[in-house]
């Protein structure tokens, strides 16, 4: 039964996930994913009993859909617009994406580490010199 939880958790996770994107990158509420929705309502029966469980359970997958995707709004945000100029991506094309966009991100927090770097060096630098000339007190 385990198993059949979890399968049907993380199906309806994936339903959700592309109205948690569209709320990501657009103002106001996206338009209703009507096949998501009824594909992940078919899911949810086989697990929750009364409609009131299957509208909590789905509620609750589209709020981790959206807590999944959070820290990659930048990912998110590159696939977009990629998708929005090829209109069609394979999984090759994804996963470049990705790796570009956390290559990037690594970059940038290399580069700040080193900017920080240098400044401690010349923090050490100017005080070493302060030392030498007398115009630290000790």
């Amino acid at each position: 039964m385990a198993d059949v939880f979890g399968n049907v958790y993380i199906k309806c996770i994936e339903f959700m996930a592309g109205r948690a994107a569209e709320r990501m990158l657009l103002d106001g509420e996206p338009a209703l994913p009507v096949d998501d929705l009824r594909q992940a309502r078919e899911l949810a029966m086989l697990i929750c009993r009364s409609e009131e469980a299957i509208e909590s359970f789905i509620e609750h997958c589209d709020l981790a859909a959206r807590d999944l995707l959070m820290p990659y709004g930048d990912v998110v945000m590159a696939l977009s617009v990629v998708l929005r100029i090829k209109r069609m991506l394979d999984g090759a094309e994804i996963d470049q994406i990705i790796r570009n966009v956390e290559a990037r991100k690594a970059l940038a927090v290399e580069h700040r580490r080193r900017a920080d770097w240098r400044k401690s060096e010349l923090a050490a630098k100017r005080f070493r010199a302060d030392s030498l000339a007398g115009k630290c007190i000790t």
